[in-house]
């Protein structure tokens, strides 16, 4: 019986196919839905860092008078040991993804993979080291202080609402940015709310995740209380703002009138900073600094792994590790009261 499958196959595939292989020519409608899947495969914000990376690396080649496509191996090292002034190692490591990309895609030989870049990046990393300046993690404490210096109008509301929830369910900026009130229940569950992510960086099939958020006994705190006082607010002024597919979070004007359609992740990171600047913190949070202090807070609190990781939906253990290591140095210090 094997071998009558294996004859089958054999007479099903060619002994031999000569020449090269010929893109075929697409009909336009065809050509632009494998292009849009395509494009679809990466995030919004991978696609952009490409975009920028690729016009740094083509600027750069014509003021030298190389070929930015195809390159030769020296030119890309050049361009590495150049730019190493300027441009952090990790960015650099970001940026020959990029070339590497552009080869690949392009079907051409690629000098990325060289011995002589592969030297050169190692070089870079010894020379100038690898360690990133990253936003620190606003822990609950200090999320408590930025809380209490919102004042109750129409946009403090939305903030409020949304550095609790941002915080409780360790989300990304981006994924804040994308909610729609179709994404909260807080109606099923008595014990809190359910927030339900259609889709995430690391969610690219779309597969989604829920995310249960407790009730809190300080109101001000509790993300029942906080969404339902800014879902108020914004259905007290117009009934659309809440229907099924609105945006959770819009921009407010100074006047006090709502924008539509949703806010952007760079909003989400300026409205944290602005929330903490006013509160007097004095460290330089960013975007990221929810979730990063929702995983730090997690380790301080002995939250186990799985369940912090079953929260923020990270695949790879080594990230979240890396955020646990960052918690204050004094946080974690064993010679608390050993003199007392």
């Amino acid at each position: 019986m094997t071998t009558h499958m294996t004859t089958h196959v054999h007479t099903l595939v060619p002994a031999h196919v000569p020449g090269q292989v010929h893109a075929p020519v697409l009909p336009d409608d065809m050509a632009e839905k494998v292009a849009d899947l395509r494009k679809a495969s990466k995030a919004e914000n991978t696609q952009r860092a490409y975009q920028s990376d690729w016009r740094r690396w083509t600027t750069w080649c014509e003021a030298q008078g190389f070929e930015s496509l195809p390159d030769h191996v020296d030119t890309v090292s050049a361009y590495l040991a150049d730019q190493a002034s300027t441009c952090k190692v990790a960015t650099l490591a970001r940026h020959l993804a990029t070339i590497s990309k552009a080869h690949q895609v392009a079907g051409l030989p690629n000098p990325c993979r060289e011995t002589k870049v592969r030297d050169t990046m190692s070089g870079l990393r010894k020379t100038y080291g690898v360690k990133q300046a990253e936003a620190p993690g606003l822990l609950a404490d200090t999320l408590k202080v930025a809380l209490s210096h919102i004042p109750d109008d129409l946009s403090g509301r939305r903030d409020r609402a949304l550095l609790v929830v941002g915080f409780l369910a360790g989300l990304r900026r981006s994924e804040i940015a994308g909610l729609t009130w179709g994404d909260i229940d807080t109606e099923s569950e008595r014990d809190g709310v359910v927030v339900t992510l259609a889709k995430s960086k690391t969610d690219q099939d779309m597969q989604g995740r829920s995310i249960g958020l407790h009730k809190q006994a300080d109101d001000g705190l509790c993300p029942f209380v906080t969404l339902s006082a800014w879902r108020n607010a914004l259905g007290e002024i117009s009934a659309k703002h809440v229907e099924h597919d609105a945006p959770v979070f819009v921009q407010v004007t100074r006047w006090g009138t709502v924008k539509p359609g949703h806010m952007t992740g760079n909003t989400i990171a300026l409205v944290i900073q602005k929330r903490a600047m006013k509160a007097g913190l004095s460290m330089q949070y960013q975007g990221h600094s929810l979730r990063k202090g929702f995983v730090q807070e997690a380790k301080k609190r002995g939250v186990s792994l799985d369940a912090v990781m079953a929260t923020t939906g990270h695949k790879s253990v080594k990230m979240v590790m890396r955020y646990q290591s960052q918690v204050p140095v004094m946080s974690q210090s064993a010679s608390k009261g050993l003199l007392a």
